[in-house]
């Protein structure tokens, strides 16, 4: 190729299935997340929870700083958040960073001022919040970092399998093209854990077709940012076959680019994400394939998490892996399955009507009412 997260106390979350979890890429292994547990003895004790916010002293509160909270997957995830908060009586305070790591930074000391119980956030720039993730460790307040490694004792890492999907859907893309010509990949940005491990999957994909040139643009995760990159990349390669963005969200505006330039049928669409607009998008052809991540399940499980960090729970695991599927159509389903692609026969693809099932039953799925047991 050219270059151009008891997680639940009866639950175990898929092993492996962390992207970049494969030792051979070089990101962090994961296992199955065994039963969180207080700290006793033999292990370091947890950080006291920090003094709560005004307002309920018993309710636990959690602060989460999410890159903003426009994109549809960030708006399904805080409907999940609260879902979780509902059933479990906690307090969720949503921030937006509004796409700046500054404020990020600002927003998280913010929490740590306010004396939170947890915070969660989705990094920008995963080693620059080090120092700020130190400062509420040393605060008494435990972190999750979502899609983003910082390496510190009271962190904890909440992650998809991203990067081996994404090998998987560039390789597909290959062999649909011929394994020639041109693809696109739009990212999200530099420094963002799930938007590196999906650009890195994609290149590992298309490293095995010499033929195919990957032209690539950043959309920060914003849509009109990715519609206006796809545009600049079909018109300044007339010979695209494929474009892959990392976010549904992005790739339905990327689509539109697709759709004006009348390229549609011509330019393979693939994503990631599931929300319920790219599952239409899959049922009605627009796109060939998307992986459901789930993002209220998502938002659930995060808080989940963050409960059992505030009650003085620490999982086994400081990685914390959540289940993807890939979604297709079954005409697809079949011609992915022919493919003989590495590691398809270990992956979930389901259809569209499937995928909006399991998005929408994942309180069921996930709602432990003896998760903050002790």
């Amino acid at each position: 190729m050219k270059r151009a997260f008891a997680f639940l106390m009866a639950l175990t979350m898929a092993a492996g299935l962390l992207a970049g979890c494969g030792s051979s890429s070089g990101t962090p292994a994961a296992s199955s997340v065994a039963p969180a547990a207080p700290a006793a003895s033999g292990a370091a004790p947890a950080a006291e929870p920090a003094g709560q916010p005004a307002g309920d002293a018993d309710k636990i509160v959690c602060g989460v700083v999410l890159i903003d909270m426009t994109n549809q997957f960030f708006v399904d995830m805080i409907e999940g958040g609260n879902k979780a908060a509902e059933d479990y009586g906690c307090e969720v305070i949503w921030k937006s960073a509004d796409g700046n790591f500054d404020n990020q930074i600002s927003l998280i000391e913010n929490f740590i001022e306010q004396g939170v119980d947890c915070i969660l956030v989705d990094p920008l720039d995963s080693e620059g919040l080090k120092p700020v993730i130190e400062k509420a460790s040393a605060a008494g307040i435990p972190t999750i970092t979502m899609a983003g490694q910082v390496d510190v004792e009271t962190n904890y890492t909440t992650v998809y399998n991203d990067e081996e999907n994404t090998r998987m859907i560039a390789e597909m893309t290959a062999k649909m093209i011929g394994e020639e010509g041109k693809t696109a990949l739009l990212y999200g940005n530099k420094g963002n854990l799930v938007s590196d491990l999906r650009q890195k999957g994609y290149y590992e994909g298309m490293e095995k077709y010499p033929n195919i040139t990957v032209v690539e643009q950043p959309t920060n995760w914003d849509p009109p940012t990715g519609m206006k990159a796809a545009q600049d990349l079909i018109a300044a390669n007339p010979d695209l076959k494929a474009i892959h963005c990392v976010s549904d969200a992005v790739t339905l505006a990327a689509y539109q680019a697709v759709k004006t330039a009348g390229k549609e049928g011509e330019i393979i669409v693939t994503s990631y994400d599931g929300n319920d607009e790219a599952l239409k998008a899959v049922e009605s052809g627009q796109f060939t394939g998307t992986v459901l991540t789930g993002a209220k399940k998502t938002g659930y499980w995060n808080i989940q998490v963050a409960l059992q960090l505030a009650s003085g729970m620490r999982p086994a695991e400081k990685v914390l892996n959540l289940d993807t599927h890939f979604v297709m159509t079954d005409e697809n389903k079949a011609k992915f399955a022919e493919m003989g692609i590495e590691g398809t026969s270990d992956v979930s693809v389901i259809n569209p009507a499937q995928a909006l099932e399991q998005a929408g039953n994942y309180r069921d799925e996930l709602y432990d009412p003896d998760l903050l047991a002790g």
